[in-house]
C-alpha cells in the first residue's frame, strides 16, 4: 500500500492541498517523481537522498516511485521536499507515525538536513486550514508567518532530525511548537499627515472625494510640486483593511518573498 503524506502547492495567488503519494517497489534503486512538477521538484530525489542519510537513516535500495496528485495540475518549488522524505521514511518502515493524516508538511530540504524558508507560505496554510488540516510542519524561519492563520496548529523546526523525533511523539526543547497564533503586528513608523502639505488645498479636496467614493485619480505637475508628499498620505484616510483583506494582501506579498522581516500581517 503506498503511503500518502500531505503537501501544498500554489497557483495564482491560492494554495490548494497535494497528496504526495510514495510506493517502493522491487528493482533497480531509481527514483521517479512524477505529477507534472517542475524542475525544481524533480531534483529534490538529490536533496532528500542527502538529507534522509545525514538525518542517520539509510535510503532504501529499492526503485521508489513519488507522486503528485492531482496529477493534472503543474506544480513548482522546492517545498515539496519534507513531505516526499517524510513519505519516503514511513513507507520504509523506518518510523511510526500515527495519524499521519492530520498533518500537513510544508520545507525544502539542504543536503545536510536542514528545513529551508520557502516562499508562499501563508497560502499554502490557508488551504490547509480550509480542508481541515489539523497540524502543518514548516520550516522555523517561516513560523511566524504561517501563525498568522487561525484555526489550525504549526510546528516548525530547523532539520529533518526534529521532525521525525515530533512524529514519533519524541519532541524536545529543541523545536519550536506554537499552540496560540501570534498575531502580526504592524512596525510602528512615522505617521503621515495631510496637515504637512501646505498650498495645496483643491488638490487635496479632490484627493478626499477620490478616496472616500473609490474613485481612480492621476496628479499631474511638474517635479516637487507635491504628488508623491500627496500620495503617499492617502492611505492615512482610509479605513483599516479587515482581516480577511489584510490576508489577501499578506498573500501576494508572500508569495512574491517581499515580507518583511518578522513576517508581520501587512495592514
Amino acid at each position: 500500500m503506498a503511503t500518502v503524506v500531505r503537501s501544498f502547492a500554489i497557483q495564482g495567488i491560492d494554495g490548494y492541498p497535494v497528496d504526495i503519494e510514495v510506493k517502493m517497489l522491487e528493482g533497480q534503486p531509481v527514483i521517479s517523481i512524477i505529477g507534472l512538477g517542475d524542475q525544481a521538484v524533480k531534483e529534490a530525489a538529490e536533496r532528500i537522498q542527502a538529507a534522509i542519510d545525514e538525518s542517520g537513516y539509510v535510503f532504501p535500495k529499492k526503485r521508489v516511485i513519488i507522486s503528485l496528485a492531482p496529477s493534472d495540475k503543474k506544480k513548482s518549488g522546492s517545498h515539496f521536499d519534507l513531505a516526499m522524505a517524510v513519505g519516503v521514511l514511513c513507507q520504509n518502515g523506518d518510523i511510526g507515525v500515527k495519524n499521519l493524516k492530520e498533518y500537513g508538511f510544508i520545507g525544502e530540504l539542504s543536503l545536510d538536513g536542514r528545513l529551508r524558508a520557502c516562499r508562499g507560505i501563508l497560502p499554502m496554510i490557508i488551504a490547509g486550514q480550509k480542508k481541515g488540516i489539523k497540524k502543518i510542519i514548516v520550516p522555523e524561519a517561516n513560523l511566524k508567518e504561517a501563525g498568522l492563520v487561525h484555526g489550525v496548529e504549526i510546528l516548525g523546526f530547523h532539520d529533518l532530525t526534529g521532525v521525525i523525533r515530533c512524529l514519533e511523539g519524541k519532541t524536545s526543547g529543541g523545536e519550536i511548537h506554537v499552540g496560540e497564533k501570534e498575531k502580526g503586528s504592524e512596525e510602528s513608523g512615522t505617521v503621515l499627515d495631510f496637515k504637512d502639505v501646505k498650498g495645496q488645498d483643491e488638490l487635496i479636496e479632490a484627493v478626499v472625494l477620490a478616496a472616500a467614493g473609490g474613485h481612480n485619480m492621476l496628479m499631474v505637475g511638474e517635479p516637487g510640486c507635491g504628488k508623491t508628499m500627496i500620495a503617499q498620505r492617502i492611505p492615512t484616510i482610509l479605513l483599516e483593511m479587515t482581516e480577511e483583506e489584510c490576508l489577501e494582501v499578506t498573500k501576494i506579498y508572500s508569495i512574491s518573498g517581499l515580507l518583511p522581516n518578522g513576517h508581520a500581517l501587512m495592514k
